[in-house]
């Protein structure tokens, strides 16, 4: 239902619903909750909806200008057509959006699309430095083993090192026994 307002001549505004006295504050934040207002000149009872809400518009601009200069020019220059430049606008307007908001989602699939190749990558280097640290310390756990095979090999060639100077030894001393052996038979080597 539309809601009533009358301008009186000394330019009270007064809404017949609520039967009370109104500021353009207060129909400011009418119409910015939705309610649908008709303001009526009391004495001629001319429709003045439009040049009302224009005024509220008017002082908004002058508190907080929204507007673009360019914006208040093409209303004062192409009058009505202006506004029928405006449902053009919006279509053109829509279709960027639309637009803008498709190049979105095909660059947000293309960004999720790098992301999952990117974790792809990063799980297989895991899984590869995984084996890696895994052979790696599987190698390390027969350390042990081979130290102490070291040590016995070790141990083993000291013993035939041992052995061998002992032969040594003992075959220097039967070549000596031997030649004195010879000369005393009379046989020389030579």
């Amino acid at each position: 239902m539309t809601r009533l307002i009358k301008r009186y001549a000394n330019r009270k505004l007064y809404d017949t619903q609520s039967s009370t006295y109104v500021t353009l504050d207060d129909v400011e934040s009418m119409v910015r909750k939705g309610a649908e207002l008709q303001i009526v000149d009391q004495k001629s009872g001319e429709d003045i909806t439009g040049a009302t809400l224009a005024h509220i518009v008017l002082e908004q601009q002058k508190i907080n200008p929204s507007f673009p200069v360019s914006v208040l020019r093409g209303i004062i220059q192409y009058g009505e057509d202006f506004f029928s430049l405006i449902p053009w606008s919006m279509t053109q307007l829509r279709q960027g959006v639309r637009r803008r908001s498709e190049a979105l989602e095909e660059g947000g699939r293309a960004v999720g699309e790098f992301v999952e190749g990117a974790q792809r990558s990063i799980e297989e280097l895991q899984r590869r430095v995984d084996e890696r640290v895994r052979d790696a310390v599987g190698q390390l756990a027969h350390i042990p083993e081979m130290r102490q095979e070291l040590a016995h090999l070790r141990e083993t060639i000291e013993a035939l090192e041992k052995r061998l100077e002992q032969l040594e030894d003992g075959q220097g001393e039967s070549a000596g026994s031997s030649d004195a052996r010879g000369q005393e038979n009379g046989v020389c080597k030579s």
